[in-house]
């Protein structure tokens, strides 16, 4: 008896999905919701191999077909949802093929959807410790719903890298966390999508061809990690199913997120109680021996008795301390709002060491060593703040190392950055702490308050201060045996320092003689200076190399003296080369010094000056090509 004609209709309302195929698996008729049904579209003429996942289960529903005898299974469509399958062999008009009856086998099972999503709430009540809810949320799913393990990694908070932090059970079982690998798929299209995806189980227990859900934990403002849902061999996930999951996914998300934030207010918290105690021990330290020492100079000026000096360069060196503590806050503060601003301009890397190093060795009785390449290192940088990190570096090598060790700054060239070390023989750091130094108030564990002074704000504000510059600056250290701070700038390109303009300092006591010469100078591009105090002159022109110094040889013996004197004692990176001016060579010139005459003629002034910098630049190269072949 033929079918009646509206048994489409009917096959319409039924879960399950009917299909007819040849024995070479090719389809020969199929009802017209079978994809909406099974997520399979199947045209006529199409094969059943290619709408299914390769695996036992289909090779087992393959030879069922081929030879014509009953079969029930599950199998993986190449959308990745499982479907259960039946086999009813038929023989009709003398062609075999089969009957199969698909449905899906996943479970939309809401009851256990709400318990869990329940006891999860009840979890995130009692506690917002993160590992304690991510436990309790992966028990929760392999007791309510029908799923033999749950498995919940988190970002780390410092990084981009995923860390499981709950597992509903390890006993008897390979570790999934082994094998899990969040670059591959679904996990990646899990956090990029941020939507579930379905994935095959490879690599780990005993069950072949199984299904897995990776279910992203999507905070409102960002994604915070991945829910994995494993399910027994021969089940697997409804659409409905893992909307659920979704949902209960994004509730711990939401449960995750204010854990952790619950966290970084109480650390907060505790900063700032620990920030307020050291702040106040060295706001206190320096004001205790300003009043008292105000208090004895206002006694002795009310007594008509004179103010000692020594009094009021200590009551200074306070002053100076606390205008220091306030300083490091500001600048702190200002990092904080995005409002510390540099003021680039070209300088010379050896030249600003130079002048560090020089006023630390000024100022206490330690030995300091200064290496800087033969010719300049030059960079676009903020002159004042990367003094102030130098001084940093500088400062906390001096406090934390023992009276006489050495410190030694370098100055090098690194592929395009001009790299700056400073060393040290001290306490070091100890390697827990080494990755929190360039935190806000973080101070070593090793460091005692008591016997070390300071706020904790020096490496955060050198280390901002040089990410400003686009440089970076880090650390290799060893507790009890000292520490290396490296300091990377980008360097100028060569291009770039052959357009600065060459620096000549002129020194002669006939005004209209030196004016002479700077218009001569200017003329060719250089840049000049003349003061007619040779000391004057020098310290106007610290702040950057001189490349050459013009000296008058008329200039009377003190003029001459005060100059060498000054010369002498001025911080200086590198020897800087004098071209002399007169007719004969005075008695305390070396023999080798170029002479030009004077007054001066223009060509002749010319020619000295850039015989005296070619002379200099090769004597450079030659000083720079050893070192050269040495580091290759």
């Amino acid at each position: 008896m033929l079918p009646p004609n509206d048994v489409e209709d009917v096959l319409s309302c039924l879960p399950q999905a009917l299909l007819r195929v040849g024995p070479d698996l090719r389809v020969q008729w199929c009802e017209e919701g079978f994809a909406a049904k099974t997520g399979v579209a199947l045209p006529p003429g199409g094969t059943l191999l290619d709408a299914l996942e390769h695996g036992r289960s289909l090779d087992a529903l393959e030879r069922a077909i081929r030879e014509g005898r009953p079969h029930t299974g599950h199998v993986i469509t190449r959308a990745l949802r499982q479907v259960r399958v039946q086999v009813k062999p038929t023989r009709t008009g003398g062609q075999s093929g089969a009957w199969l009856v698909m449905e899906p086998s996943g479970v939309d099972d809401e009851g256990a959807f709400s318990q869990a999503v329940r006891e999860i709430a009840r979890a995130v009540g009692e506690s917002l410790e993160v590992e304690r809810v991510c436990s309790a949320a992966v028990v929760s799913l392999v007791r309510c719903a029908q799923v033999r393990r749950a498995e919940v990694f988190l970002y780390e908070e410092d990084d981009a890298t995923l860390r499981r932090m709950a597992v509903s059970d390890l006993e008897g079982h390979d570790t999934p966390g082994d094998a899990f690998d969040p670059t591959e798929d679904p996990y990646r299209q899990a956090l990029a999508l941020r939507q579930p995806q379905l994935g095959i189980q490879r690599g780990y227990g005993d069950a072949v061809g199984s299904v897995f859900a990776a279910v992203p934990l999507c905070a409102p403002r960002r994604t915070v990690g991945l829910l994995l849902i494993y399910k027994e061999q021969g089940a697997s996930f409804s659409v409905r199913e893992l909307e659920m999951w979704s949902a209960a996914a994004s509730q711990l998300a939401v449960a995750v997120e204010n854990a952790r934030l619950l966290r970084e207010a109480q650390a907060a918290l505790r900063v700032r109680e620990e920030f307020m105690s050291i702040a106040s021990h060295e706001l206190k330290t320096p004001l205790t021996p300003l009043k008292l020492g105000l208090y004895t100079m206002e006694r002795r000026i009310a007594a008509g008795q004179p103010v000692e000096l020594a009094s009021v360069l200590k009551s200074k060196r306070q002053v100076d301390r606390l205008a220091g503590l306030v300083e490091d806050l500001l600048d702190a503060s200002r990092l904080e709002l995005g409002r510390l601003a540099l003021s680039s301009a070209p300088l010379e890397v050896g030249q600003l060491v130079a002048e560090v190093v020089d006023h630390f060795r000024h100022a206490f009785e330690r030995p300091f060593t200064v290496e800087v390449p033969p010719d300049g290192v030059w960079m676009l940088g903020d002159r004042d703040r990367l003094e102030q990190v130098l001084v940093n570096l500088l400062e906390n090598a001096h406090k934390y190392s023992p009276a006489g060790a050495p410190i030694a700054v370098r100055v090098e060239r690194a592929a395009d950055a001009a790299r700056i070390q400073v060393q040290d023989h001290g306490i070091g750091i100890p390697g827990a702490d080494q990755g929190q130094v360039f935190q806000r108030f973080y101070r070593a564990r090793n460091v005692s308050h008591r016997n070390f002074g300071g706020l904790g704000l020096g490496l955060f504000i050198s280390h901002s201060i040089v990410k400003m510059h686009g440089g970076s600056l880090v650390l290799c250290s060893r507790e009890g045996e000292g520490s290396t701070f490296t300091l990377d700038l980008p360097r100028m390109a060569a291009h770039e320092v052959r357009k600065l303009p060459r620096r000549v300092l002129v020194l002669d006591e006939d005004r209209g003689q030196e004016a002479s010469a700077e218009r001569t100078l200017r003329a060719e591009g250089f840049e000049v200076f003349t003061v007619q105090s040779g000391a004057e002159a020098l310290r106007k022109a610290t702040h950057l190399p001189v490349d050459l110094i013009v000296l008058s040889t008329s200039a009377t013996q003190s003029q001459v003296g005060s100059f060498l004197e000054t010369f002498a004692t001025l911080p200086r990176a590198r020897p800087v080369p004098i071209l002399l001016a007169g007719d004969t060579r005075p008695w305390w010139a070396q023999e080798n010094t170029a002479l030009c005459s004077r007054p001066y003629r223009a060509d002749e002034l010319l020619a000295g000056v850039r015989n005296m910098l070619t002379r200099e630049r090769r004597r450079c190269v030659s000083h720079a090509e050893p070192e050269a072949a040495l580091a290759s």
